[in-house]
């Protein structure tokens, strides 16, 4: 790897971090007044491009049993600037971090029309394609298809 990958892998990285960092603290009041238990740990990431680092992970529980690990996957994903899965279940959800309107069909075609500004989004796994920005609704909707538990 030479300075400019260096470089870039680092850049990516960091920014990265910010936004999983940003979408943590939101999850962590969207979940506020749930009654559920939100503990941070950190999960061991190793890329081509960034090399290895280490990132927060979220692990959500009720009273009696873990509900969904909220992990990220990595920084260097084609198409996004990172994606994070929410697991639970046996049942495992995938956000993706996109930028200047998301994955193109074409330069002049969107393949999500949903995706109207840099953010998280939520892809689903459909014959057509259909994306949602990340907000408190849409979290407690996949946080409850994951862990089956009732919000």
């Amino acid at each position: 790897m030479n300075i400019i990958e260096a470089q870039s892998g680092e850049q990516a990285k960091q920014f990265f971090l910010s936004k999983v960092n940003k979408l943590f603290d939101d999850i962590k009041n969207w979940l506020a007044d749930k009654q559920l238990h939100i503990e941070q740990q950190e999960v061991r990431l190793n890329e081509e491009l960034t090399g290895v680092y280490m990132a927060p992970k979220l692990v959500i529980s009720s009273s009696e049993e873990t509900l969904a690990d909220i992990k990220p996957y990595g920084a260097d994903i084609i198409e996004a600037k990172g994606r994070i899965d929410i697991i639970g279940g046996g049942r495992t959800e995938n956000i993706g971090y996109f930028i200047n309107g998301g994955p193109r069909l074409a330069a002049d075609k969107q393949l999500y029309q949903e995706i109207e500004a840099d953010g998280w989004y939520w892809v689903a796994n459909s014959s057509e394609p259909k994306a949602g920005a990340i907000n408190q609704d849409l979290f407690l909707k996949l946080l409850k298809g994951v862990s089956h538990y009732e919000l």
